[in-house]
C-alpha cells in the first residue's frame, strides 16, 4: 500500500501556496490572487483527501492540474509587478511548481524513499549549480582584473574564463558521483541528433518570439547583449567562444553533471525537466539587469527553459556531450551574430 508521502508533501506545498495568496500582491493582480487562492485550496483538498485514505487516484491528477493553474495565476501576479519582486505571487509560483512535481510523483505511485531520493538529488543539483556559478564568477573576476580595461578584452575574457570555471565545477561534480565524462567520437547518430537539435531549438525559439509579440509580453536581455549594444565589437569573439567555451562548459555542468545525476532518482524524461529548471534558475542574475521588471525576467526565463529542453533531450537521446554542445554553441553563436548585424 502506498504510504501517501508524496500526497503529504503536496498538501503542505499547496498550503504554502494558499498562504502566499494572502501576502502582498500587485494591485493590478487582484483577480490573479483570487484565482490562485481557489487553485491552491483545490490542490490542498485533493491532496488532503488522498493522504487521509481516499482511494481515488484521479485526485492526484486534479491536484497537479490545480498546482499548474496556481503557478500560472502566480506568474500573472509576478508580471503585474512594475518594481521589486512581490512576495505573494513569487512564493505562490514556487509552491505551484512544487505541487506539480509532487503530483507527478504521486501519480507514478512513488513511496517515501523514492520521493525523498528525488528531493535530495534536486537539492544537491541546485547546490552544485550555485557553487559552479560562484566558482566561475570568481575565476572570471580574477582574470578580468588582470586584463586591460577594454571591453573588447574584458568581455570575452570574462565569458571564456567563467565558462571554463563552470566546466571545471562540472568535472568535479561528475568525479564526485560518477566519474565518467560522456565525451566520445561522434557517431553518425550523434551528428543526426545534433542537426535535428539545431533545427528544433530555433523552431522553439522563433515560436516563442512569435508568442511574445502576439501577446505583447515584456522581456529582458542577457547582460552580454546589453554590453554589446554599446560595444558591438565584442560580439565576433563571442561567436567563436560559443563553441569553444560557453557550450562545452555549460553543457558539461548542466547535462553530464546535473541531468545525469538526476537520473539516479528520476525517470530520464523527468530528469530532463528537472535539470532544465536548475539550468534556468542559474541564469536568473544574467537576465535580472537594472531596469528589468519581474515580469520581463520571468518571461525571458520561461523562454530559456523551453529552449533548454531541447538541449536536455539531445543529451538524453545520445548520452554524449557532442550533440548538446553543438546545439548550444550554434544557438548562442547565431544569436551573437544576429546581434552584431543589428547593432552595426
Amino acid at each position: 500500500m502506498n504510504d501517501r508521502y508524496a500526497q503529504t508533501v503536496g498538501f503542505v506545498l499547496a498550503g504554502v501556496g494558499l498562504a502566499a495568496t494572502f501576502l502582498d500582491w500587485p494591485a493590478d493582480a487582484a483577480l490573479a490572487a483570487r484565482a490562485a487562492t481557489a487553485f491552491a485550496a483545490l490542490a490542498a483538498v485533493a491532496f488532503g483527501a488522498r493522504r487521509h485514505g481516499v482511494e481515488a487516484p484521479r485526485l492526484d491528477l486534479v491536484a497537479g492540474a490545480a498546482g499548474a493553474a496556481l503557478a500560472i495565476a502566480a506568474a500573472f501576479g509576478v508580471g503585474a509587478a512594475t518594481a521589486g519582486l512581490p512576495p505573494g505571487p513569487s512564493v505562490a509560483l514556487l509552491a505551484g511548481l512544487g505541487v506539480v512535481g509532487t503530483a507527478v510523483a504521486a501519480t507514478a505511485g512513488l513511496e517515501k524513499a523514492a520521493v525523498r531520493a528525488r528531493e535530495r538529488r534536486f537539492v544537491v543539483a541546485v547546490v552544485a549549480s550555485l557553487a559552479a556559478l560562484v566558482f566561475g564568477s570568481l575565476l572570471a573576476s580574477v582574470a578580468v582584473g588582470l586584463a586591460p580595461a577594454d571591453p573588447l578584452v574584458t568581455t570575452p575574457v570574462n565569458t571564456a574564463v567563467a565558462s571554463v570555471g563552470y566546466g571545471l565545477a562540472g568535472l568535479a561534480f561528475v568525479a564526485w558521483y560518477d566519474g565518467s565524462v560522456d565525451v566520445g567520437r561522434p557517431s553518425r547518430r550523434d551528428w543526426l541528433v545534433a542537426g535535428a537539435g539545431v533545427v528544433a531549438i530555433f523552431a522553439v525559439h522563433y515560436a516563442l518570439v512569435g508568442l511574445v509579440r502576439v501577446f505583447d509580453l515584456p522581456q529582458t536581455s542577457h547582460t552580454l547583449v546589453e554590453t554589446a549594444r554599446q560595444h558591438p565589437e565584442i560580439l565576433p569573439p563571442l561567436v567563436l567562444l560559443s563553441y569553444l567555451a560557453v557550450g562545452p562548459g555549460e553543457e558539461l555542468l548542466a547535462r553530464n553533471g546535473v541531468q545525469k545525476y538526476l537520473y539516479g532518482a528520476y525517470s530520464r524524461r523527468s530528469a530532463v525537466v528537472a535539470g532544465c529548471l536548475v539550468f534556468t534558475g542559474a541564469h536568473v542574475l544574467a537576465y535580472a539587469g537594472s531596469g528589468a521588471t519581474p515580469g520581463a525576467v520571468l518571461v525571458t526565463l520561461g523562454r530559456l527553459f523551453a529552449v533548454s529542453l531541447v538541449l536536455g533531450a539531445t543529451y538524453e537521446r545520445t548520452d554524449d556531450l557532442f550533440a548538446p554542445v553543438v546545439v548550444h554553441g550554434t544557438y548562442d553563436a547565431v544569436q551573437f551574430a544576429l546581434a552584431y548585424v543589428a547593432f552595426t
